[in-house]
């Protein structure tokens, strides 16, 4: 299984095929249809408080960050709270412009 967070541009940039059964991508989760898609810098900042990327790519802060970022949305389901906390996501994004400086 691959967490991680817009894997399928990664994994056309290798060139390889991974079934979708083997892809937990949190770009999809936390994604409301006909919506821009919310970056994992942005989610990172909102749900962990804490800010990434700030200088440099760095694919390893990624994928631990994806992976938080995953067992996140399982909490907030077992809550039964992620799609209110999905909305407050965009509500916030929106109102800020998306900006993590200003969270």
């Amino acid at each position: 299984i691959f967490v991680g967070h817009g894997l399928i541009s990664d994994f056309l940039t290798v060139n390889i095929f991974v079934p979708p059964s083997q892809i937990i991508d949190t770009t999809d989760i936390f994604h409301l249809e006909r919506r821009r898609l919310i970056s994992l810098r942005f989610l990172v900042n909102y749900l962990l408080g804490k800010d990434m990327q700030q200088d440099v790519h760095d694919s390893i802060e990624d994928s631990i960050a994806a992976r938080l970022l995953y067992m996140k949305a399982l909490e907030l389901k077992e809550q039964g709270i992620f799609d209110k906390v999905l909305h407050e996501i965009y509500d916030c994004g929106q109102r800020i412009d998306w900006k993590v400086g200003e969270l």
